[in-house]
């Protein structure tokens, strides 16, 4: 593993980057476990190994299944009781093997329960191997794609040496972040103190606009040196795109003209909107921001025509294009349609939100009356029978 080491006169110190394996057991596993307390990690060409087993602490058991399916199982259940009893407080199961998509595939797999009372390891098409490299190396999209172009398995030796060196250095002297992830997530939700310190200086601004060009695409319209100005076109930029990438049909013709992100910033984009949605801190400014662009853009009267909107509720008037699904599915006796949409909009940062909760909460309770009376019409056709 290759870590790139540098030093900065301006700050006067030891600067150091995070390489690829930091990135993938700080950013994208860690925050599973903290959230989920367990964790499944398919791997099948054994590249994420290493790094799992080096997340072994004393609270934290890593259960490696690659010697011994039979002794990692046993060991994986004793982690489990150890976890209820409170003696841990994570558990990581590596399985050396391709994650079970189908019903039939997860009953055959033994790890497949302590992924459905936790999380897993990839999930979705943003844990890919580019994708992940792409997030931790946002503004070198180039050349990363580059090198996948060559090998589409490089080490991780190989992405840590893309970019060597440090960039952006008054951006994370005034910001005091490292990662050009974190810097951009500043930009969008900066702290009081991060905000004060971009007030009181504008070196930061060239910096930005290069990183914004260079990291997502964006070319900032805006000639204000405020970050109040900056902040208002980032966000407007970053939520739009991740809209457009979800959206399975094609964009209205009132809309062509927003500016948007290519498709290679697409790792990035829905990574920090998805960081934006997730974080108790930042949900709230998120709901302000989006309520706002969405009313900016028109997107209900737009785009609120549209059967589908995809997978992901950007914006607000998404969630209640769900909602109104749901409702129709509910009046078709679909209730296969009205799971899916429950089951993917029931982490939805709209669906906890006054009228919109209890909206929701009445589409589950008919649901679960119209299985029941589903169910029980199958045990009285049953017993009907029996009867004959």
């Amino acid at each position: 593993m290759l870590l790139l080491l540098t030093y900065e006169p301006e700050q006067g110190k030891l600067n150091r980057t995070m390489s690829l394996q930091q990135f993938i057991q700080e950013q994208v596993l860690q925050p599973r476990l903290t959230k989920q307390q367990v964790l499944v990690v398919y791997d099948p060409d054994g590249r994420f190994r290493e790094l799992c087993l080096e997340m072994a602490t004393d609270k934290r058991t890593v259960v490696d299944s690659t010697e011994s399916s039979i002794t990692s199982r046993a060991e994986a259940i004793i982690a489990l009781g150890q976890l209820g009893s409170h003696e841990i407080e994570q558990l990581l199961v590596y399985v050396p093997a391709t994650k079970p998509l189908e019903d039939e595939d997860k009953q055959k797999d033994p790890f497949a329960l302590y992924w459905a009372c936790g999380a897993v390891f990839p999930d979705g098409d943003g844990d890919n191997y580019l994708d992940l490299c792409l997030k931790a190396k946002p503004d070198h999209a180039t050349q990363v794609r580059a090198v996948f172009a060559q090998d589409p398995n490089p080490s991780f030796a190989v992405i840590d040496a893309i970019g060597g060196g440090l960039s952006w250095p008054n951006l994370r002297a005034l910001l005091k972040v490292e990662s050009t992830r974190d810097i951009l997530f500043a930009l969008l939700v900066p702290s009081e103190q991060q905000q004060a310190a971009l007030k009181g200086s504008e070196a930061w601004v060239s910096e930005a606009k290069a990183l914004l060009n260079a990291s997502i695409g964006l070319s900032l319209k805006t000639r204000g040196k405020t970050w109040s100005a900056i902040g208002d076109e980032l966000w407007r930029y970053v939520l739009f795109s991740e809209f457009v990438f979800d959206l399975p049909q094609a964009l209205p013709a009132d809309l062509h003209d927003v500016p948007r992100a290519d498709v290679a910033a697409k790792p990035l984009i829905e990574d920090m909107c998805e960081r934006l949605r997730s974080d108790r801190r930042t949900q709230s400014t998120y709901i302000e921001r989006a309520e706002s662009i969405e009313a900016e853009l028109d997107l209900p009267n737009l785009c609120g025509h549209m059967a589908d909107l995809g997978r992901r509720d950007t914006f607000p008037f998404e969630e209640r294009t769900f909602l109104q699904r749901a409702v129709e599915a509910l009046a078709r006796d679909d209730t296969d349609k009205v799971k899916a949409i429950l089951g993917r909009h029931a982490q939805s940062v709209w669906t906890g939100k006054g009228e919109s909760l209890a909206q929701w909460d009445l589409i589950r309770a008919a649901f679960t009356l119209m299985e029941s009376c589903q169910d029980n019409d199958r045990l009285l056709s049953e017993h009907a029978r029996s009867m004959d």
